[in-house]
């Protein structure tokens, strides 16, 4: 962090998220859990698909009616980065024998490709329609210390490299600029008949992201990818936080 004083834009408390990251710290811990993660963005007032983590297909059962089907059901684990790769990931479920079906199925799949795995639960998150695929992401770097970045998901940001980087902490403003300075800015806007999304909101995360990597120490980066830009608001798919 830079030695001068720097005001923050967002009215946020971050003494609960240095402790989530401490705690992590004193587990010699390279990565915060899911629950871990959702709860630093609530804390940084960061938009998430709302979602528990639990621990038996009948608990599973209960959060996925309390938030609504279709969910969403990934497997917890530190010793498992890519998820997608293990089968530990399914995607628009809709009712309870799809929910215990895949929740089975994940187990079996997770417990061949990576058998010792510690296995934390699962993620049951709710399932978000429409909107464009956007990534946002915060990290340390070696010259400029904290920095963020934006750019549009999907094959924009695969094939095209369409994405823009910003020392941090940075204004909803200055966010915004950010934004505009990806080639793809066009679609979020509207080209081509498409609903025209909300900028500002995705500017507030990234602007909240940055000032979450400028005052909380021990973060190594942060990547939310996928969020879901929407008519009315954004909102962060899926989280991972590398901590040092």
């Amino acid at each position: 962090m830079s030695e001068d004083v720097v005001e923050g834009e967002w009215d946020i408390d971050y003494s609960p998220i240095q402790e989530i990251i401490e705690e992590a710290r004193d587990q010699k811990r390279s990565m915060l859990l899911e629950d871990e993660a959702r709860a630093l963005l609530d804390l940084a007032d960061i938009p998430i698909a709302r979602g528990k983590v639990v621990h038996c297909i009948d608990e599973g059962v209960k959060v996925a009616e309390e938030i609504g089907y279709p969910v969403v059901l990934k497997i917890v684990s530190e010793d498992i980065l890519h998820k997608m790769d293990v089968g530990g990931v399914r995607t628009g479920i809709k009712n309870e024998t799809e929910f215990v079906d895949a929740y089975e199925s994940i187990c079996t799949q997770v417990r061949n490709k990576k058998p010792n795995a510690k296995v934390r639960g699962m993620s049951v998150a709710e399932h978000i329609d429409g909107g464009d695929e956007v990534i946002l992401g915060g990290m340390m770097d070696p010259s400029f210390g904290p920095v963020v970045m934006f750019g549009m998901g999907g094959i924009y940001v695969e094939l095209l490299k369409d994405v823009v980087f910003r020392v941090a902490p940075i204004s909803t403003q200055e966010a915004c600029e950010m934004i505009r300075e990806t080639q793809s800015f066009s679609i979020l806007i509207g080209a081509r008949g498409k609903e025209r999304k909300d900028v500002k909101a995705l500017a507030e995360m990234i602007s909240k992201l940055s000032e979450l990597m400028y005052f909380v120490n021990g973060i190594q980066d942060i990547d939310l990818n996928p969020v879901a830009a929407l008519e009315e608001g954004a909102m962060a798919l899926d989280v991972a936080v590398n901590i040092k």
